[in-house]
């Protein structure tokens, strides 16, 4: 592991849409900054079951619900050596998780259709791509767009960067004090 780049005085929370990399980068980040890396999908997954199932008997509100619990409690804890969180790309549509989100830092991943598509092809488990992926895609990011951008402490395109790349310039920008913690968050 590489040496810690920066002592994280708060969490940094990454959000985007689905296939943006958030998961990818916020691994590589917490590896670089020696700090714990938690995905709400995959802590959802491990209380309540695969996310397409609670889609298909609970509805996407117990979903969101569930989701937005487990933020609660994960930003609620105390980790010593920081945090690095992945929210799913839905979750900061809830005032509730927003409002929770005003002193972390609050990283945008940003990425367009042409960047996801390949990185969806072939996956069955996104419940909210429904037969068009593409058009399903991008009506989603015109809904959340304005969300996402009126948050984000920074935002950082994920396209034409690796994981690594990425992770490193987002370390880079908390370090020299430019990811602004307390802006953008309207609940």
């Amino acid at each position: 592991m590489s040496p810690r780049v920066i002592q994280l005085d708060r969490p940094v929370v990454l959000f985007g849409p689905m296939a943006a990399g958030k998961s990818s980068v916020g691994a590589a980040l917490a590896a670089l900054l020696g700090a714990e890396f938690l995905d709400t999908d995959a802590l959802v997954v491990a209380e309540h079951g695969p996310i397409p199932e609670i889609f298909a008997t609970q509805g996407e509100e117990a979903f969101r619900r569930a989701e937005a619990e487990v933020i609660a409690r994960t930003l609620g804890t105390v980790r010593p050596h920081g945090l690095v969180l992945a929210l799913g790309g839905g979750s900061v549509l809830r005032e509730d998780t927003r409002s929770r989100l005003v002193h972390v830092h609050r990283v945008y991943l940003r990425a367009d259709w042409d960047d996801v598509a390949p990185r969806l092809a072939g996956s069955a488990d996104r419940p909210l791509l429904h037969g068009d992926a593409e058009n399903s895609w991008k009506a989603l990011m015109e809904r959340r767009r304005p969300v996402f951008e009126s948050l984000a402490s920074l935002s950082v395109d994920t396209g034409h960067s690796t994981a690594a790349e990425v992770a490193g310039y987002i370390a880079s920008e908390i370090a020299a004090g430019k990811c602004r913690v307390d802006e953008g968050v309207s609940a």
